[in-house]
């Protein structure tokens, strides 16, 4: 506290304190700092983390803001969601940001490319060149597929027979091409039901198309996007939504609510190797409610092994919609080791990918769609590699629009979460843009003028919190519509057509604490017992996932604290109890403030062996005086690469959690010189 007091002393002499926030967010950066010191289990030092520490000292000099909606004007008086004021020109997040160069698939063109629901040539093909084409079939299941009868010495124009399909060629006997495509074909069987299915009445009468990507906040969008956000924000107006907060961790606990309306917890047991486990067929998705309704529909990943509902889940034992991209990408897949690195042959695989998206809207121009893709490839682990897209997307982006594709349809880009692994979410920007990723709604102009009412509200909610479970509302909507107005603050998803309560909370957004970025963290004293009870109760339910596995895995301890905080809900939100005025400026505080009865905190450390980096949440019921743990609020934010494999045969739900104790062996074996 010496060093703390010198500290101010000298910054006094330097500049004026503005408020009182300078000063506490000095106090927070060296209690932090002095937090770092305790010692846990046997390790006997803890090591300075410097970023926060430097971040939080920046913070204060700079007297930055963490209210997100003071500039636009919206509120007008206090709200319980105080959101981060994100910085797109953040130093701390400006040292990961590399633009990348666009990608040069090298090699010969195609010979062959999909236009129109027809195969078409390029130049190069002589009269010599004789093509066959082979129709991809899935299944069965998610994991197999094989090829139909060949179409033999498929001509120029000529329609294609499937959407997915292997073109082989041969000159003068001799094989000079093969590769697999995919394109939209003519399925009658859907045109027919679209005839005879109509969309209800009481709909907004919308196509719906989504294209999402992987480990994107809304930060990253703007940094490594910036030609696809210009276009789409400033010239065809989408509405980005700045109050956007995960659900929870991971792909599936992002697409679940959006598309089921619920958590995974919720749904029935699809999980490999748990009892009772079943594929994902079963689940509410919100495509078969579009489908019944009148819409194709599709589903496309670009992944095989991490893809959201087959890494860990079962997948799907019949194809999920109209159309499916796992198929394609799975026969594929064995070529792409011939290719450069992002390529399709000569196009660049996220091209393919948007260009399937692209020839369903054309296909089915007049049809009422519902497109929902995810990409994960060129940004999961590393943002910077999306860089390469910001051109490509751009131009599918002024493609669509001239070609009146964005006319009656809701066009949505987005993304599951911001960056989760890394140096990044070690960083205290890092970690509350994990928390906000982008979401953008971009609704053609003649609904933003026939329904002003609804854009207002949508408008107004752009800057208020919002979930997942808010777009599976949305999305309902947009088959019956129930009306605007004011939302239903009681439920855990609100439309965004209609407006989202001021008043509306983490809690009443079914957004638990570990996840939500509304929450004033404060750091906990070094000396705070009941810290150092949370400290325990997390490393002991740690190694309880992997007890049953001893002789596997070994028992973890704390070596190093990087963080350690708790949730206190500010002053003002504990008394406020209503406005008056008829702008609703004046608030009515009680003079008692509510009791608390749970203490929430937040802890981030280190564990060896192995060098784990976690980031546990532990509840303390003041009324019990009991700690406890959701399974679902202890993350691993560090890769685990080869440390759990002697355990993943058996059980891949504790991979994250498990350091193979013969990898302890080896490093003692290592560490003598091999005796």
């Amino acid at each position: 506290m010496a060093v703390f007091r010198q500290f101010t002393m000298r910054i006094s002499r330097l500049v004026s304190l503005k408020s009182v926030v300078i000063a506490g967010l000095l106090s927070i950066a060296f209690t932090v700092w002095g937090f770092r010191g305790t010692q846990v289990g046997t390790a006997n030092t803890f090591r300075a983390n410097e970023q926060i520490q430097q971040a939080l000292i920046k913070m204060a000099l700079n007297n930055i803001s963490v209210h997100a909606h003071d500039k636009h004007g919206l509120d007008e008086k206090p709200t319980p969601c105080t959101q981060p004021a994100l910085d797109v020109n953040d130093p701390v997040m400006m040292k990961f940001f590399e633009k990348w160069p666009p990608i040069q698939c090298k090699g010969p063109a195609d010979l062959v490319f999909v236009e129109n629901g027809t195969v078409r040539f390029s130049p190069v093909k002589t009269p010599n060149h004789f093509c066959d084409m082979h129709p991809l079939i899935r299944g069965p299941g998610d994991y197999k597929f094989s090829y139909g009868p060949p179409v033999k010495n498929v001509q120029d124009k000529a329609p294609l027979v499937s959407d997915f399909f292997k073109i082989t060629c041969t000159s003068n006997g001799k094989p000079v091409y093969e590769n697999v495509h995919a394109g939209v074909h003519v399925n009658q069987t859907i045109k027919n039901r679209l005839k005879n299915t109509k969309p209800p009445a009481n709909g907004l009468g919308l196509s719906v198309v989504m294209l999402g990507f992987d480990s994107m906040s809304r930060m990253s969008w703007l940094r490594r996007m910036p030609k696809t956000r210009d276009y789409f924000v400033n010239t065809l107006g989408a509405v980005e939504l700045e109050g956007y907060n995960i659900m929870g961790d991971g792909t599936p606990a992002a697409l679940f609510p959006i598309l089921t309306g619920k958590h995974e917890q919720e749904l029935p047991e699809a999980r490999r190797g748990f009892k009772g486990a079943k594929t994902v067929d079963g689940f509410p998705w919100i495509w078969k409610d579009f489908q019944k309704n009148g819409y194709v529909t599709s589903w496309g990943d670009a992944e095989i092994h991490i893809a959201p509902f087959n890494y860990r889940l079962l997948g799907f034992e019949h194809s999920p919609a109209d159309f499916f991209l796992r198929p394609f990408f799975l026969a594929v897949n064995p070529y792409y080791k011939k290719y450069t690195k992002g390529c399709h042959g000569s196009v660049p695989k996220h091209q393919v990918w948007f260009n399937f998206a692209r020839d369903i809207m054309h296909m089915y121009k007049d049809d009422p769609k519902f497109i929902f893709h995810f990409y994960a490839t060129l940004s999961h682990g590393n943002n910077n590699p999306i860089t390469q897209a910001d051109e490509d997307l751009y131009n599918t982006l002024v493609s669509l629009e001239k070609g009146g594709h964005l006319e009656n349809t809701l066009f949505v880009l987005f993304a599951d979460h911001g960056a989760r692994f890394s140096t990044v979410r070690g960083t205290l920007s890092g970690k509350l843009e994990e928390r906000m990723p982008y979401f953008a709604l971009r609704f053609p102009k003649s609904f933003q003028e026939k329904r002003a009412d609804l854009m207002a509200n949508l408008r107004i909610n752009s800057k208020r919190l919002t979930s997942p479970m808010d777009i599976h509302e949305t999305l309902k909507d947009m088959l019956r519509f129930d009306g605007g107005g004011m939302g239903d603050i009681k439920k855990r998803g609100i439309s965004l057509f209609k407006e989202i309560p001021k008043e509306r909370t983490c809690g009443h957004a079914d957004i638990a604490p570990h996840w939500c970025s509304c929450l004033a963290w404060k750091p906990v004293e070094p000396d705070n017992k009941d810290g150092k009870r949370a400290l325990a109760k997390a490393i002991d339910t740690i190694n309880g996932f992997t007890s049953l596995y001893r002789q596997d895995c070994a028992e973890l301890k704390i070596s190093n604290v990087t963080a350690a905080n708790t949730l206190k809900t500010s002053d003002s939100v504990l008394r406020f109890k209503q406005t008056t005025g008829d702008r609703g400026l004046n608030p009515i505080m009680s003079d008692k403030s509510m009791k608390l009865n749970k203490v929430v905190f937040q802890l981030t450390f280190y564990t060896t062996p192995g060098n784990g980096h976690f980031e546990v949440t532990v509840e303390h019921s003041l009324d019990k005086n009991e700690m406890t743990i959701s399974p679902k609020a202890i993350s691993r934010i560090n890769k685990y690469g080869d440390a759990p494999a002697c355990v993943l045969e058996k059980n891949r739900e504790i991979r994250q959690y498990c350091y193979c104790n013969n990898l302890l062996q080896q490093n003692r074996v290592a560490a003598s010189g091999g005796t």
